[in-house]
């Protein structure tokens, strides 16, 4: 029995090539993206699942306090871990880490040949068990037995020393640590927030053995007992700030447990972790939401497509209840006929999706691999789709179609009613409605992204390369390279700096009583001078750090920026000048000068305080060199500046990155995400479109006679296209109706991530609304015109 519906399914899919082709690419089209999406979900999904115990591992993040804005940081001091895991006896394990020099890029020697890695890191021993290393040479018990040892992964190893055996070689880290390889392991996998390129035991330094509770750079991981109460933990692990920490000096109040496979997702709201495979939870959900709409609008095309031509089949229906027919053996049929039309969108978009998998790379920068496409909670998942989409596809038709009366044979009955069109109009309002509200979201986050790239950071980081200078053996290695860079006609300014605005500053907070406890949270960065040239910063008052300070000078220079100013209560800058500020460097800092807000972080964020200082006697290193150049050949002024590099530090790896790349890469994920959701939104709206041009299609054919009737009457082209246009015109109308006061709360609400952001324009709305009704009327118009220019002859003929 099935057979012959198959068959009869066949035959009027067939029959009617225009309707059938119409659905299988908005089907074929909808099914592609969806299996795209959803193996992209399925992998944001699946982070940090493969590890042996990772529903009982959690990161401790800390909560801070009013002070710091209540925010949640990562990391947190070196004494928390081994406090946990001596008080807490559900802890099995526990692992600290931190990247080198807190975040810096690791300079690296190997017998004569100098290498850069930006993720070293120093742990504890207990990571390679909680995180299931798999050892290729050596192993995690006796990797760290030995003082001073490291552990490489296996594309670090071919990268320092090819295909030479690296067991028990040496490395030197920074110009001051020679580490002994003492294992090889297989790549971390793709798809954990775990990306430790090498790592060295932190008990060989003081990180880990002078433990305190007060910097707080440390990552750190527990391994819970299986069962354990992670609500009484945290509380247990919270006890101990109290417990070691005085009140007055208690800058964090709360620790959080955090399960490790969240770190992916759910991290965008926390401070200062080291990892760099960060997702977006709200990302993933729109990202499952544009799918589904998109799988949804392709549904409404085969409803309103199937119903609409409903008329022409109508004596086919009535002449097979004549026969025999009942209603349960016609629903069979009309769900048939769509479980087939759907089999066949599937497999086309199936196929289709390896050979979009490049451009999907492309567009969203997000790779995936072909074996993400057979993954079997994919394949489970189109099994599902097949179903639903028979389902929700085939349901309206079918029910609507099936309840035809063998009267229609004899005109005594109407083949579809108000309500079937009611239905079907609001269809395709509900379509646009969706397509108008991606419209004016896209217009809106473009906006954003362009207002960005565009905004005055309060400093210049175009034309400005960052060279690492950290790992220099002597002060006098940098001021010769320094003085060796003066010289070049391209170099306009340089500054040695302890950071680039927005790196690895050292948190420290500003009073206004030198009695006070508490005080303002501000980023301070140590330079050798300079930056206001360098960085092209706006001074207010006073002048810039001094070139020189006396031998004997215990003075620490100070550049601050407004909003310090405005938290020490001054009423103009110049007010400020040569006054003490109250910070941990001392009772000897006072201001030299004053300079204009500049944004240093994100503008997801508002400007903090920031301040430059200068002094004989600084707790923190230079590690950067900025260098503002004016070359029209940039290749060769890198050449030029490589080499005074390796003439001045031969035993440095040469480790640069530009600005203004940097102040990009701030914004990667938003712009990832822009691009993603304009590509699969006009997706949406082209699907919606081969909705609308199909039923343009039926609804002329409907009226062919009525049109024939008019055009002998004497009506025009532009007539009768009005005519036929009119009415879908109106639909969209209603649609940008209901669109517009939702697509502005979800801008709205979107828009409230950023600090600093662009305003929601009415033209926005305007040009959305336009732009869905010149779409609807393209679409329309082209089936409106072709049945004005037809022959009435033709259309009359058979009356």
């Amino acid at each position: 029995m099935i057979r012959n519906y198959i068959k009869m399914a066949f035959r009027n899919l067939w029959k009617d090539k225009t309707f059938t082709m119409l659905n299988i690419a908005g089907l074929a089209i909808g099914v592609g993206v969806c299996i795209l999406l959803f193996a992209f979900i399925n992998k944001e999904l699946g982070f940090d699942k493969m590890y042996t115990h990772a529903d009982q591992i959690y990161r401790v993040n800390m909560e801070t306090t009013e002070e710091y804005d209540y925010e949640v940081w990562a990391t947190m001091p070196n004494a928390v871990g081994p406090a946990i895991q001596q008080d807490l006896p559900q802890v099995e394990r526990m692992a600290r880490l931190i990247k080198n020099d807190f975040g810096a890029t690791a300079s690296l020697k190997v017998g004569d040949k100098n290498f850069t890695e930006t993720n070293h890191y120093l742990a504890d021993a207990a990571l390679f068990d909680m995180f299931d290393f798999e050892f290729l040479q050596g192993t995690g018990e006796s990797a760290f037995s030995k003082p001073n040892t490291i552990v490489l992964s296996q594309t670090a190893k071919q990268r320092l020393f090819g295909e030479q055996d690296a067991m028990d070689e040496l490395i030197t880290v920074n110009n001051r640590d020679t580490l002994q390889v003492a294992g090889i392991y297989a790549d971390m996998p793709e798809n954990s927030v775990m990306d430790y390129a090498m790592v060295s035991n932190i008990m060989d330094s003081w990180m880990g053995t002078d433990v305190s509770w007060s910097n707080a750079s440390f990552e750190t991981y527990v391994q819970l007992q299986e069962g354990a109460d992670v609500a009484n933990s945290e509380k247990n692990a919270t006890a101990l700030i109290d417990k070691n920490v005085d009140k007055e000096y208690q800058y964090f109040t709360e620790f959080i447990f955090q399960p490790l496979t969240d770190i992916h997702l759910y991290s965008t709201d926390v401070r200062e972790g080291y990892s760099t495979k960060l997702g977006n939870g709200n990302t993933v959900k729109s990202l499952l939401f544009l799918s589904l709409l998109i799988l949804f609008i392709a549904c409404i095309n085969y409803m309103n497509l199937a119903t609409a031509k409903s008329r022409k089949r109508a004596k086919g229906i009535g002449m097979n209840k004549v026969l025999g027919a009942n209603r349960s053996q016609m629903l069979t049929l009309f769900y048939v006929e769509t479980a087939v039309l759907v089999f066949i969108s599937m497999v086309l978009g199936y196929a289709g999706s390896f050979i979009a998998l490049p451009y999907f790379e492309s567009v969203t920068g997000n790779e995936l691999a072909v074996s993400s496409l057979v993954a079997t909670p994919l394949l489970l998942g189109l099994m599902v789709i097949w179903i639903v989409v028979t389902i929700i596809a085939g349901s309206y038709p079918a029910i609507s179609m099936s309840g035809i009366s063998p009267l229609v044979l004899v005109n005594k009955s109407k083949s579809a009613g108000a309500a079937s069109e009611f239905i079907r109009k609001g269809l395709v309002v509900f379509q646009f409605a969706a397509s108008i509200v991606l419209i004016i979201s896209v217009t809106i986050i473009l906006q954003q992204m362009d207002f960005m790239k565009n905004k005055n950071l309060g400093y210049d980081p175009n034309g400005i390369v960052a060279i690492s200078i950290k790992s220099a053996q002597s002060d006098q290695q940098v001021q010769n390279l320094i003085q060796n860079l003066q010289g070049q006609t391209s170099v306009e300014s340089l500054s040695a700096v302890q950071s680039i605005p927005g790196g690895v500053e050292s948190g420290r907070a500003v009073r206004k009583l030198a009695t006070d406890i508490t005080g303002m949270p501000i980023a301070s960065c140590r330079t050798y001078g300079n930056v206001v040239e360098t960085l092209k910063l706006k001074i207010l008052a006073g002048s810039e750090l001094p070139e020189t300070i006396a031998a004997g000078d215990s003075t620490i220079y100070t550049l601050i920026n407004e909003n310090i100013l405005n938290y020490l209560g001054y009423k103009t800058p110049d007010d400020a000048i040569g006054k003490i500020i109250n910070t941990e460097l001392g009772n000897r800092a006072i201001i030299t000068g004053v300079v204009d807000d500049f944004n240093f972080n994100s503008l997801k964020e508002d400007v903090g305080g920031y301040m430059y200082y200068k002094s004989t006697r600084a707790p923190e290193g230079i590690r950067t060199l900025l260098v503002r150049y004016n070359s029209q050949n940039l290749p060769q002024f890198m050449e030029q500046i490589e080499k005074s590099f390796t003439d001045n530090l031969p035993s440095t790896a040469f480790d640069y990155q530009f600005l203004d790349r940097h102040v990009a890469q701030l914004y990667a994920s938003e712009e990832k995400t822009a691009k993603t959701i304009t590509v699969f939104s006009i997706i949406a709206i082209f699907i919606a479109c081969l909705g609308l041009f199909g039923l343009a299609a039926f609804t002329a054919e409907q009226r062919t006679k009525e049109i024939g009737m008019r055009k002998v009457l004497g009506a025009t082209v532009a007539g009768i296209t009005q005519l036929l246009s009119k009415d879908f015109l109106k639909l969209i109308i209603i649609a940008f109706v209901i669109a517009a006061p939702v697509a502005y709360w979800l801008m709205h609400e979107w828009l409230l991530d950023f600090a600093y952001r662009t305003e929601i324009n009415i033209w926005v709305f305007a040009f959305a609304g336009i732009a869905a009704l010149l779409i609807a009327l393209l679409t329309v118009s082209f089936q409106a015109i072709k049945a004005a220019v037809a022959n009435p002859i033709d259309s009359l003929k058979m009356e």
